[in-house]
């Protein structure tokens, strides 16, 4: 149980990182820790891929994100999952869907994607 809880934890701060357009170094160097640390992490590797609850407050304030986010898919009692990770053209569209300003643009967008990944 606990590599799950360290693999949903890493794949959140990767999908949280590359949401804000954080380099990996970068946060690492927010964070005070090695890079290959950050990148243990997200990937759930054996070994050092667990960071200490200090680390894990640090890299939210450095995300500027909650530390719910960072435990999302993280329920007692419930089936737990990682999230999957994205494209590179889904993190730009994911990034860039929020700014839209209209609600009626989103929702166009939203449909339109929908529609299209249909099989």
């Amino acid at each position: 149980m606990t590599s799950e809880v360290d693999a949903i934890i890493g794949s959140n701060i990767r999908r949280i990182r590359e949401l804000s357009g954080m380099s990996k170094r970068g946060l690492a160097q927010a964070v005070g820790i090695s890079w290959s640390q950050i990148q243990k992490c997200e990937e759930g590797k054996e070994g050092e891929r667990r960071i200490s609850a200090g680390s894990l407050v640090a890299v939210a304030t450095a995300l500027n994100c909650s530390l719910d986010q960072l435990w999302k898919g993280i329920e007692p009692g419930e089936p737990m999952m990682a999230l999957p990770a994205h494209s590179d053209d889904a993190i730009a569209v994911a990034t860039n869907f929020d700014r839209i300003l209209s609600a009626a643009h989103r929702e166009a967008i939203a449909n339109l994607i929908a529609t299209l990944a249909q099989p």
